[in-house]
């Protein structure tokens, strides 16, 4: 009989390995921050109690603005009934509010409240504690090339990504009713 430690050697072993060591990298630290345990526990650090996929809801809230639920749906890849319960879940302690949708009086429009807003804000400023104390004892350069390259390689997936997607499920326009 072998120990766990063997077992996931082995596991390991078997398991394909990327040639790409930054690709290997990336989904390490995907992996990891968006558990819900990570994001829970860089929550409760900043002091909120809330799910992982409440913290994904409120910080696209407010980095993109008022939404239908049914577009805060397909951004979180979630149904029209998990969105009903999350949107009632953050309206019950009033981070999240429905407003009627100028647009279609049948739609409404998710929208954080003042205490929804100061709770993005804590989860940005955890995010940025927790770089800030990754990158601590980088020297200034390594930051700053960091900084650049990154920001290149964000620039360059975004594109590769909306070709893929493109390639995938082509644009066409909504029909109008």
């Amino acid at each position: 009989m072998t120990d766990s430690l063997s077992d996931d050697a082995a596991k390991v072993l078997r398991a394909p390995s990327y040639r790409s060591d930054q690709l290997a990298a990336l989904l390490e630290v995907f992996s990891v921050w968006s558990s819900g345990s990570f994001m829970r526990g860089l929550a409760a650090g900043a002091g909120l109690d809330l799910d992982a996929t409440s913290i994904v809801a409120i910080t696209l809230l407010a980095r993109e603005g008022n939404q239908r639920a049914s577009a805060l749906a397909t951004r979180l890849r979630v149904g029209a009934s998990a969105i009903s319960k999350l949107s009632n879940r953050l309206s019950a302690i009033e981070l999240v509010e429905k407003l009627p949708d100028p647009d279609d009086t049948r739609a409404t429009l998710l929208r954080l409240t003042p205490a929804g807003t100061a709770a993005a804000r804590a989860l940005v400023q955890a995010g940025d504690s927790m770089m800030a104390e990754l990158m601590r004892e980088w020297p200034e350069d390594d930051r700053i090339q960091f900084n650049r390259l990154l920001r290149r390689f964000r620039d360059d997936a975004i594109v590769h990504s909306v070709r893929t997607e493109t390639a995938v499920h082509p644009y066409t326009e909504p029909r109008k009713l």
